[in-house]
């Protein structure tokens, strides 16, 4: 009777994990692979926008709309570049690429918070949770106006 039961339950959590409802999840990013259920908060986003007013703004302009120079990272503009990529695509191409005359300078929590400061800038909503400057959870979660 014993034996029964046991071989019930492992055969409960095989077909729980075959079915993908057992996974473990070790933040919002694992639990949420989409970028409208709230995977940043406000004080992030107040964070990264002094973050981006100190170091992007001289590059991509106060309003985020850029210049002859740099791209737009508002509205439309930066949803035809980004929209169907990852998220991680893009703190990777920050950390590796910006600012333009000190690339990797910033901390990878400061180029997180400038990432939520840019998704809050384009409505994204805002949840509980900080978004995390975990390059594996951030690829997970396309950029997608829906």
């Amino acid at each position: 009777m014993r034996a029964r039961k046991h071989i019930a339950v492992i055969g409960l959590c095989l077909l729980l994990a075959a079915t993908n409802r057992f996974q473990p999840v070790s933040s919002a990013q694992n639990a949420s692979a989409s970028i409208s259920d709230g995977i940043f908060n406000e004080e992030q986003a107040v964070r990264g926008a002094e973050q981006y007013r100190a170091r992007c703004a001289s590059c991509h302009s106060n309003d985020l709309r850029g210049n002859s120079n740099s791209p737009s990272l508002l509205g439309m503009s930066f949803m035809f570049v980004w929209e169907g990529r990852s998220l991680g695509e893009l703190y990777d191409k920050m950390r590796r690429e910006m600012p333009t005359d000190q690339p990797g300078s910033l901390t990878e929590q400061a180029y997180a918070d400038v990432l939520a400061f840019i998704l809050a800038s384009n409505e994204f909503p805002a949840g509980a949770a900080e978004l995390i400057a975990d390059q594996s959870a951030l690829d997970r979660i396309t950029i997608s106006s829906q």
